[in-house]
């Protein structure tokens, strides 16, 4: 009777691990980066709130999207804070994932991304930078952003000549010696390099998108006990956008502690806040969607389109 208990025993653990699924109280993993609204999800771990929702989260943070991405993949992790490119085209290259929350979306009250000029730059406007070098990351949410940043002021796609530079590092130290002369970049390195002369001339507020999502594999939302899990970490990270909206400079210090914040930046730097109809219990629309499908089937990422509800957990 032992015997047959410890072979039946066996055959569920390797069922379990040969099909991916979920132990039904296991940590979850979620992949980080070094972003400022990936604070709600540090908020939501370091305070207790995954845990008061049944949840057991695990944080592991990545110097990038392409480490993250290759985690992901390797069935690493459950579940990583993002963007909806990254979670398309991990999508089709075998790592199946849903979009359970946003955290940022484009709004008027507080910017995420923008086009900033080197200090040595005399432009002052869009118009000032025709034809010249542009510091972007090809083929990522920075590249799409300049687009849709550019159609938002109604002028051609190759207005600026975009040049590729995939370390962000290089790509500071260029704009900041001039030897670039503008560089689309998130927050808070706007603030960084606004601390130390650079101007930003145009940014994201008008342009109503989602910028930064959190998905989890298939693997976890399709389990038994799928969308209670899923309803638990969205719950936690609503408490946890309702913390910071409601005293968000106490968490500046946890922000550069995390990393999320360079100390040159922190004073400069404006916290990050939640638009809670948004975010973070909102999802992409459904038009949302199709515009990132579109601009990545335009720059050849997308074989195929993937169905809303399939990369969208409602």
């Amino acid at each position: 009777m032992v015997f047959r208990r410890l072979v039946f025993s066996c055959l569920v653990l390797f069922l379990a691990v040969s099909f991916g699924t979920v132990p039904a109280h296991s940590a979850l993993k979620i992949g980080t980066l070094p972003a400022a609204d990936s604070l709600i999800l540090h908020v939501a771990a370091d305070e207790g709130l995954f845990a008061e929702e049944g949840l057991e989260v695990e944080l592991i943070p990545f110097q990038s999207a392409l480490e993250l991405g290759a985690a992901m993949r390797g069935n690493a992790l459950d579940g990583h804070f993002g963007d909806i490119i990254n979670v398309l085209m991990q999508n089709e290259n075998g790592a199946p994932q849903a979009i359970v929350a946003t955290t940022s979306h484009a709004m008027p009250s507080i910017r995420h991304f923008g086009i900033v000029v080197s200090p040595r730059s005399t432009a002052t406007t869009l118009a000032d930078l025709e034809g010249k070098e542009i510091a972007v990351s090809s083929a990522t949410i920075i590249d799409f952003l300049l687009t849709r940043l550019l159609a938002d002021e109604k002028v051609a796609d190759d207005f600026l000549n975009r040049q590729d530079i995939r370390q962000i590092s290089v790509r500071l130290q260029m704009l900041l010696s001039g030897r670039i002369e503008s560089a689309l970049l998130p927050e808070p390195l706007l603030s960084l390099v606004e601390a130390r002369g650079a101007r930003t001339i145009l940014d994201d507020r008008n342009l109503d998108i989602p910028l930064a999502v959190i998905a989890l594999k298939g693997r976890v939302t399709d389990a038994p006990d799928g969308r209670t899990r899923v309803a638990g970490f969205r719950a936690a990270l609503k408490k946890a956008a309702e913390r910071i909206n409601a005293n968000p400079e106490a968490y500046r210090k946890v922000m550069e502690a995390k990393g999320l914040l360079p100390r040159d930046a922190a004073v400069k730097y404006v916290m990050v806040r939640f638009d809670m109809e948004k975010t973070p219990l909102g999802l992409p629309r459904e038009r949302d969607m199709q515009t990132f499908i579109e601009w990545m089937q335009q720059n050849r990422m997308l074989r195929q389109v993937p169905a809303y509800q399939d990369v969208v957990c409602q």
